[in-house]
């Protein structure tokens, strides 16, 4: 357990904002883009845009949505999202359910009436896969752009929107696009107004160098965060977020906690640590209005039960090295006392639930494995079989 006065760095989410003055003067739109495009390492269109709402809404009038037209958003975004959607051309949200993995649950009524859907991804995570035959958008407005960082360089959607975080002002804080479809981008450049849409380009660059390079703030935040992956692979066993497809600077690393743990008292395990956990449902919930309009309650209490699974363990990017300790040791903890340690090693939970069973007796008070391998369900149906 740590110390109650522990002085914990600060997050990634406590160090996005670009504080203070730039010593920067008279950038140019493509000295900033060029700086941007080399930090991204990929060769794709981007622009800049003066916040993430204006984004949006250049994004889906590039698109040709039509007025009154549904377009998807996920059944937990947040409300700029959806606001976003309602005043582009008066459209309206079509709240698409979750699966236990946070993809587009296929079985959500109606995805026959929009073609556009967009994704919301929380805390960094990587996005959902677009359903098939429909064009995908990718919010990361309350993170920033990251370097592709995992197995899949490919992005995901056809477009993908970050926020800059350049001023407080949410009107003023900067946006980033980047199109994989190059027809969108042609539509989108012709609807862009450099008067009204550019952000501070000064702020713009500073907060990409800010970012970029190996003492940058990405390059830290990135290292932390495959240090405590590393850890939680091997240490706590429990399902984590893919890293395909990832290029939003992450959080903390994502975890979901298996059916077979009580999840209030995994939260409370883990909380009582006294290391912050982040809980989807206190961070980006089920949208309220996603309940209101919802076609059949019971998937959409489905989706909440899935997206209650998810934890995150926040991580800074100038941990020290007890602090990566901490990140990981808060989920191992949980998962040990609820059984569900080394639950995607199922052997190896068996291995460690027989061992602690020799040593202490079948009396002991330590880790009980609470899920069965599935090599065991397969033995258990077959023994079945052959006593019929």
């Amino acid at each position: 357990m740590r110390h109650a006065e522990y002085q914990a760095s600060p997050t990634v989410r406590d160090e996005l904002l670009l504080r203070g003055e730039v010593d920067l003067i008279g950038t140019t739109e493509q000295e900033a883009l060029t700086a941007w495009q080399s930090y991204l390492g990929r060769d794709v269109p981007l622009l800049l845009v003066k916040n993430t709402d204006r984004a949006r809404k250049l994004l889906m009038h590039a698109y040709g949505v039509a007025a009154g037209e549904r377009v998807g958003v996920p059944v937990n975004c947040r409300r700029a999202l959806s606001e976003s959607v309602k005043k582009t051309n008066k459209n309206t949200p079509h709240f698409i359910e979750l699966d236990a993995d946070l993809e587009f649950a296929l079985d959500t009524p109606g995805l026959d009436e929009f073609e556009l859907h967009w994704s919301q991804p929380v805390a960094g995570m990587p996005s959902p896969q677009p359903l098939d035959g429909k064009t995908l958008f990718v919010d990361y407005s309350f993170t920033a752009p990251a370097p592709p960082f995992g197995e899949d360089q490919g992005m995901t959607g056809a477009a993908t929107v970050w926020g800059l975080h350049l001023l407080e002002t949410t009107s003023e804080a900067g946006a980033l696009i980047a199109f994989s479809d190059a027809a969108l981008y042609e539509r989108a450049l012709d609807l862009f107004d450099n008067d009204e849409d550019l952000p501070d380009l000064d702020r713009a660059l500073a907060q990409c160098q800010r970012l970029d390079g190996e003492a940058g703030l990405a390059a830290r935040v990135l290292r932390v965060y495959k240090d405590t992956r590393f850890g939680m692979e091997i240490g706590a066993g429990v399902p984590m977020s893919p890293l395909a497809g990832s290029c939003a600077l992450p959080f903390g690393v994502a975890v979901r906690v298996p059916v077979e743990a009580d999840l209030p008292s995994f939260l409370s395990y883990g909380r009582n640590e006294l290391v912050p956990v982040d809980w989807f449902p206190e961070i980006q919930p089920i949208f309220y209005v996603g309940f209101q309009v919802t076609r059949d309650m019971t998937l959409t209490r489905r989706s909440a039960e899935h997206l209650s699974r998810w934890l995150v363990s926040p991580i800074g990017p100038d941990f020290v090295d007890d602090e990566v300790v901490h990140a990981v040791l808060v989920i191992v903890k949980a998962a040990e006392y609820t059984g569900t340690r080394w639950f995607t090693d199922p052997a190896r939970a068996r291995w460690y639930n027989d061992l602690l069973m020799e040593w202490y007796g079948p009396a002991h008070d330590a880790y009980r494995m609470a899920f069965i391998a599935p090599e065991e369900v397969e033995a258990a149906m077959e023994a079945a079989l052959t006593n019929d």
